[in-house]
């Protein structure tokens, strides 16, 4: 009788640790890649060289409250393309995690300094969008 005991504790734990695992798994990555080509003011390329961009999660508009901010630093390859993951940067306010998505409009601006400083050169804002991943 005992052994039986044994035997159902062992599968409900079995089942248990699989199910953990399975949801586990089933989460999404906490970022949102974002890719682009690094220009100077006269259209060249910034070929192989760091940069730095911030990106300003704003809250309801354009010109919102920012709930998050945070920046990188990025080396561009020969084509001038650099790729980052917000929500993995350097955080200057808020946190990526405490932003609640569930609240409204959400807006990303996008700022660079072309020489790796923090003199930043505003690169616009768009609203985010649902993607078919997150649907």
């Amino acid at each position: 009788m005992t052994q039986i005991l044994t035997i159902r504790r062992l599968l409900g734990l079995a089942v248990a640790l699989f199910l953990l695992c399975q949801v586990i798994l089933a989460q999404s990555p906490n970022a949102i890649p974002y890719q682009a080509v690094a220009r100077n003011s006269a259209g060249s390329l910034l070929q192989n060289q760091p940069v730095r961009v911030r990106f300003s999660i704003h809250e309801g508009t354009a010109s919102g409250t920012v709930v998050y901010q945070e920046t990188h630093t990025a080396t561009t390859n020969n084509l001038g393309l650099f790729s980052v993951n917000i929500g993995q940067g350097s955080p200057v306010s808020g946190t990526f995690a405490g932003i609640n998505w569930g609240s409204g409009l959400k807006f990303t601006q996008v700022e660079l300094d072309p020489s790796g400083g923090t003199s930043y050169l505003d690169m616009g804002t768009v609203q985010m969008l649902s993607v078919p991943y997150a649907l």
